[in-house]
């Protein structure tokens, strides 16, 4: 039997390492993480996106990481899930990977980021896209009121 989506390569799209931190950075959380995935419009194939973002204030140091993941989806339903979810769990070590051995170039000490519960993550980035569209939405509102 086949796995519910198989791997076939993965890609560093953006690596970035960088000795200094933006204030825009100032005071927020050191770790930021998104997903993002997309399929061929037969949905035998897809692709996952993991996008990190570290800030080490006390080391003044920024690392941007995005990695890919590109899969063929060997089922007939609910492909779209188990490509994010299992994609995500799948690419996310290389991404670990891949900041930490960056970070471990320039220290001794590597950055070593966490595992994470991809699903909580998901439902984070669903939460964060919902209000955002309901500013935008507000946003709107006052603008049309505005030209009344």
């Amino acid at each position: 039997m086949k796995p519910a989506i198989e791997l076939e390569r993965y890609e560093i799209e953006e690596l970035s390492y960088v000795r200094s931190v933006d204030n825009e950075d100032l005071g927020s959380d050191n770790l930021k993480l998104a997903i993002e995935s997309g399929m061929t419009e037969d949905r035998k194939n897809g692709k996952v996106t993991l996008k990190a973002k570290f800030v080490d204030q006390g080391e003044n140091k920024t690392i941007v990481a995005r990695v890919s993941g590109y899969f063929t989806i060997n089922l007939e339903s609910e492909q779209e899930n188990y490509l994010v979810v299992n994609g995500a769990a799948i690419v996310f070590p290389y991404l670990r990977s891949a900041i930490s051995m960056v970070s471990s170039l320039d220290s001794s000490d590597a950055v070593l980021i966490p595992t994470v519960n991809i699903l909580s993550l998901l439902e984070e980035q669903a939460k964060g896209e919902r209000m955002n569209r309901k500013r935008k939405g507000q946003w709107r509102q006052r603008e049309g009121k505005e030209r009344d």
